[in-house]
């Protein structure tokens, strides 16, 4: 067997490994303590680990009373925090849109940080830090924010969100399954994958 064959070999198995990834969704809002709390010490690292393994959405939105004009029809949205949590979430929605999704979970983690996470101020040093442009989160905002809020409302609407951060796979509710992934979400992801777990599960192997 030449060199040139298990060299593109190695390439075969190794590409059909990360074939598969998980369908994970994550519900939250950008002002919950808890939220912030799970984005930096699990789901950024744990991501950073396994993006080849896992295909993200995330839904900024959370727990919000919702109520639908008949005059303007249009939707008005009254989130958990108030109006910076509303703001915020349709800015976290645009980086989403407009960014691949480490990029945009590196913005969001970055947000998260800061003392005041839903301010210009905090989305400007983290667009700056790194490297999008924060005058297309504004002009997102503006042109295409609402969108964004009623197609996250519809989602959060249909697993019947109760609590966040809340955690699906396959887009299906799970309460034991979120409480599970809350917990340890490396473990989770790994526990999933077990059948050809990554390199970074095996650590995690008693």
């Amino acid at each position: 067997m030449n060199l040139v064959y298990v060299i593109a070999l190695l390439s075969v198995l190794s590409s059909s490994q990360a074939a598969y990834k998980l369908n994970v969704t994550i519900y939250y809002e950008t002002l919950s303590p808890e939220c912030s709390m799970f984005i930096q010490s699990q789901l950024h690292p744990v991501y950073s680990k396994f993006a080849d393994y896992l295909r993200l959405d995330m839904v900024p939105f959370g727990i919000v009373k919702s109520k639908f004009d008949e005059e303007t029809q249009r939707w008005t949205f009254a989130c958990e925090h108030g109006p910076d949590e509303c703001y915020g979430n349709v800015i976290h929605a645009c980086a989403l849109d407009l960014n691949p999704p480490k990029t945009a979970l590196d913005f969001i983690n970055c947000c998260e940080r800061q003392a005041n996470p839903a301010t210009d101020e905090a989305f400007q040093k983290c667009a700056k830090e790194i490297g999008i442009n924060f005058e297309d989160l504004k002009r997102c905002k503006e042109t295409t924010g609402y969108r964004h809020q009623v197609a996250n409302a519809k989602k959060s609407r249909k697993i019947g969100l109760s609590t966040v951060p809340f955690i699906t796979l396959n887009d299906k509710r799970d309460d034991d399954l979120n409480s599970e992934a809350c917990q340890d979400f490396e473990g989770f992801v790994c526990k999933q994958l077990a059948d050809n777990p990554p390199k970074g599960c095996q650590s995690l192997k008693n």
